[in-house]
């Protein structure tokens, strides 16, 4: 699951199955295969819904309660990438989907310094969710590539900051 730093390829994950009892989804799987056509990719598409994560404790400090079995098999996958596209619907809700809060929750070092692209079906509900994710993922210490309709575009943002984060992240860990 390591990124081989020596040729320059990233590892990307796609998250997707952000509503409960639904799939990662065709969209998903979608825009996992336009990625790995990228030669400087290596892509794993990761299902949050189906990862089972619990909610966290709330008022416990992390570290402080155990970690689950779900969360210890999720958190080496997630802190292997260098970057992530999240593939989110365009609910109507003011915070992002439960999945994916709960990944933020208990999986929070793997998104530190990590670009995230978002990918939401356009529909009435898209600009409340993309606010709702902007809002979690800068909470989580992650950077938002600007949203486009156009996956690769979105990829090329996405390749050269995660290139440039690796970089810094190599140099200066990430303190915060």
């Amino acid at each position: 699951m390591e990124t081989d730093a020596e040729d320059g390829t990233l590892r990307l994950t796609v998250l997707g199955g952000l509503v409960p009892g639904r799939a990662a989804g065709a969209e998903a799987r979608r825009l996992a295969g336009i990625a790995g056509r990228r030669a400087c990719l290596e892509v794993d598409l990761i299902d949050l819904a189906a990862a089972c994560l619990p909610e966290p404790c709330h008022g416990v400090l992390p570290g402080a309660a155990p970690v689950p079995p779900a969360v210890r098999e999720l958190r080496p996958w997630l802190a292997a990438a260098d970057g992530f596209v999240v593939v989110a619907p365009a609910a109507p809700e003011p915070r992002a989907p439960g999945p994916l809060r709960r990944a933020l929750a208990w999986c929070a070092e793997a998104f530190k310094a990590r670009p995230v692209a978002l990918h939401v079906r356009a529909g009435e509900g898209a600009p409340r969710a993309l606010r709702a994710l902007r809002a979690d993922l800068a909470e989580a210490h992650a950077l938002t590539v600007y949203e486009t309709d156009c996956p690769d575009d979105a990829l090329d943002q996405l390749i050269w900051w995660a290139r440039a984060l690796r970089a810094a992240r190599a140099h200066t860990p990430y303190p915060f």
